[in-house]
């Protein structure tokens, strides 16, 4: 795994990455349209929102809201009920093995990004 995320890096396309993690799906799989748009969405929210001094819980917090705003659309993540939901995930995030490390991995590209800017 160390060596294919440091092929990564030199050759990473933002779209392409996180397709595994995010979909379940491998790359070399048929993906719709509207799954790519979805998926730039949020990595282009996700490379302005994620600070590098961000706590781990401030960061998957961010992370919920943009995969929420780009699958359902900014009105759920504002809506007055959305709190919960979000706080619910990022406690199941938080509290499972492989999902952090998921969210670790979105976490060090993104904040790598966003201090070269």
């Amino acid at each position: 795994m160390d060596t294919q995320l440091s092929k990564q890096k030199s050759t990473w396309t933002p779209a392409k990455e996180f397709l595994p993690i995010i979909l379940g799906k491998e790359i070399g799989d048929e993906l719709e349209e509207k799954d790519l748009v979805k998926i730039e969405l949020f990595e282009k929210g996700l490379a302005q929102e994620l600070k590098k001094d961000d706590t781990i819980n401030q960061a998957i917090k961010k992370i919920v809201k943009m995969a929420l705003a780009a699958e359902f659309g900014p009105s759920l993540v504002a809506a007055k009920g959305a709190q919960g939901m979000i706080e619910t995930i990022c406690r199941g995030i938080t509290g499972d093995a492989e999902l952090r490390k998921q969210a670790l991995i979105i976490i060090d590209r993104f904040a790598q990004d966003q201090a070269k800017v």
